[in-house]
C-alpha cells in the first residue's frame, strides 16, 4: 500500500517538475507575444496536483522535500507572473509584441503642429511633458532631456523639413518605433 502511494507521489512530482518547466516557457512566450493567451490549461493542471498533495503527508522524506520545493518554485514563478501581467495592464511595461503582432511599426503619443518652434513655446512645452513622460515609462534613460535643448532639436527638425518641401506647417510627433520613443517631424497641413 505505501509502495503504490509513494509510487503516485513520485509521479506527480515528477509531473509537477517537468510542468513546472513547460509552463515557465509558456508563460515567456506569452510575454514576448509568441502566443496571444495565457496557458492557463496547463498552469491549472499543476495546481490540482499541489492541491491534491498538500493535505497529505508524505511519507518519504525526498519526495516531501522535492515536491515543497517544487511548490515554493511554482508560488514564486506565480508571483511574477502576476506582478508582470499587473504592469502590462497597467502600461508601466510596453508589451513587447503586441504592436508587432498587429503589424503596427510606430505608435504616435502626441502631435502637434507648429509655424515657428521658437516662438510657440507652450505647445511645446505640453510636447516636450509627453515625450519625457513616454521615455520614463519605456524605461529609456534619456529621460532629463531639458526643455531648451528640446526648443533647439526641434527647431533644427523644422528647419530641415522647410528646407527640403518648401512647407509653412511643420507636424510634429513623438512617437515609439523599435521600442525606442522618438520626435519626429513631417509637412504640416
Amino acid at each position: 500500500m505505501h509502495d503504490v502511494v509513494s509510487t503516485e507521489v513520485d509521479g506527480d512530482v515528477l509531473r509537477l517538475e517537468s510542468g513546472i518547466r513547460q509552463l515557465k516557457i509558456q508563460y515567456d512566450m506569452f510575454f514576448a507575444g509568441s502566443i496571444p493567451k495565457q496557458p492557463l490549461e496547463l498552469r491549472a493542471e499543476l495546481e490540482k496536483i499541489i492541491r491534491r498533495h498538500s493535505g497529505t503527508p508524505i511519507r518519504k522524506y525526498s519526495s516531501r522535500f522535492h515536491f515543497n520545493a517544487l511548490v515554493s518554485r511554482f508560488n514564486s514563478l506565480s508571483e511574477l507572473w502576476a506582478k508582470t501581467l499587473r504592469s502590462l495592464e497597467e502600461g508601466d511595461r510596453p508589451a513587447p509584441a503586441v504592436a508587432d503582432r498587429a503589424g503596427a511599426s510606430e505608435q504616435v503619443i502626441a502631435r502637434c503642429t507648429v509655424t515657428d518652434p521658437a516662438k510657440e513655446r507652450e505647445l511645446l512645452k505640453l510636447l516636450h511633458g509627453r515625450l519625457l513622460d513616454a521615455r520614463k515609462k519605456a524605461g529609456e534613460a534619456g529621460g532629463k532631456l531639458s526643455f531648451e535643448s528640446f526648443v533647439l532639436s526641434v527647431s533644427a527638425q523644422a528647419g530641415k523639413m522647410r528646407e527640403k518641401t518648401g512647407c509653412d506647417k511643420v507636424d510634429l510627433r513623438v512617437i515609439i518605433q523599435d521600442r525606442k520613443v522618438l520626435v519626429k517631424a513631417r509637412p504640416g497641413r
